[in-house]
């Protein structure tokens, strides 16, 4: 843990590069763990700083970082670089001496001269410099690292009105007035896309998920779907890896320059070890052609192990050769009948979309899935050193 700032106005206050140096990046495996260390108050304030600005963004805390999540995100640096600074305000080892963080992913298997940040000040830590000195930082680290490009999301609730900004895709809005939207905005970036935050709630009725997946079965002949809990096999890792690679070439993207990201089958295995050491399970529907053998389509939900109410639907997508065959809505409807099965405690299913994503929009608000607020996708790109 290594200091790297100190004071801002009448309130001194310390920036703090957790696990500042360690080792773990590509081929190096992961580190130890953290939580038991001496970064693990710093874990824990981050928690807390993530879990009171996504209570006053959404009214709920479901979406934030638990520190599992963080400690595990810095351990497993295989495919992407991970960097963590918080900013302290009072002693060192006091999880609420945390007011501030800031990380920092750089994509190492692809992508490249990209790196996605994420900035958060405590409500009741803000006006003191302490989210630019957190933005600065982080800039910092994608420029020393070559990368060019910088991405973020500024997240909203379901209620915020006023002015708006439009996106460059010109669908959706964000809320112009919004802290974060104009503090990036005075930073140079540019809202090159919105994004749909959709939560269902759950049960679905049981007769209303089998119609849906009984109708999206009458037009997908030659399809069969699987169910796979927790892990992948083997005879379809492969396959698998190359829907995963299709996310970031066939999902909209906006303006946002993304490129295609290439998955294979060590990490797939890898974001299985990741997804269980953050406490998490996950159920996925997939859907084979069966006259090809093609793995057409997929989706995911994953959950905490620990009780919890909520539950999040993460990538689905289908393959575009396959498209037109109701699959995007039979896997959905299937795996919601899984998570049922599964998890019978759960109460809500939060997910993401672009707005531009029509069809898949389409098929969760068919599911019931109720627009719950979203986010602005923000780009800059940095000056040369």
């Amino acid at each position: 843990m290594e200091t790297t700032h100190a004071a801002a106005g009448e309130c001194t206050w310390r920036l703090i590069d957790v696990a500042a140096g360690v080792g773990g990046g590509p081929g190096e495996g992961p580190l130890e763990r953290l939580l038991d260390g001496p970064d693990g108050w710093a874990l824990r304030g981050a928690e807390q700083v993530g879990r009171a600005v996504a209570q006053e963004t959404f009214g709920h805390a479901d979406e934030a970082f638990e520190a599992a999540e963080y400690e595990t995100k810095l351990r497993h640096q295989e495919d992407q670089l991970v960097r963590l600074a918080v900013a302290v305000e009072g002693a060192d080892g006091d999880p609420d001496a945390v007011v501030g963080v800031a990380l920092v992913f750089l994509p190492t298997s692809a992508n490249q001269h990209l790196a996605e940040v994420d900035v958060m000040v405590r409500p009741d830590g803000r006006g003191r410099g302490t989210g630019a000195e957190l933005l600065a930082w982080a800039e910092g680290v994608a420029r020393d690292a070559g990368r060019g490009t910088v991405q973020s999301w500024v997240g909203f609730g379901e209620h915020a009105e006023g002015p708006q900004v439009a996106p460059t895709t010109g669908t959706g809005t964000a809320p112009a007035d919004l802290p974060g939207v104009r503090f990036a905005l005075r930073r140079g970036y540019v809202v090159e896309q919105v994004e749909r935050r959709s939560q269902l709630d759950v049960p679905v009725a049981p007769d209303l998920l089998e119609a849906f997946a009984a109708e999206a079965r009458g037009k997908a002949a030659g399809y069969r779907t699987h169910v796979w809990h927790g892990h992948v096999p083997e005879e379809w890792v492969e396959p698998f890896a190359v829907l995963e690679t299709r996310m970031s070439t066939d999902a909209p993207m906006g303006g946002l320059d993304w490129r295609e990201d290439v998955w294979d089958a060590g990490r797939v295995r890898r974001n299985e070890q990741q997804i269980a050491e953050m406490g998490r399970d996950f159920v996925i529907t997939a859907a084979e052609h069966e006259a090809s053998g093609e793995l057409a389509a997929m989706t995911m939900l994953t959950w905490h192990r620990e009780p919890r109410e909520f539950a999040f639907q993460w990538d689905t997508i289908v393959l575009r050769a396959h498209r037109g065959h109701r699959l995007g809505m039979l896997v959905k409807a299937v795996n919601l009948q899984q998570l049922a099965a599964l998890r019978p405690g759960t109460r809500r299913v939060h997910t993401w979309n672009a707005e531009e994503n029509s069809h898949m929009l389409a098929i969760n608000v068919a599911l019931g899935f109720r627009p719950a607020g979203g986010a602005a996708a923000v780009q800059k790109l940095l000056p040369p050193k």
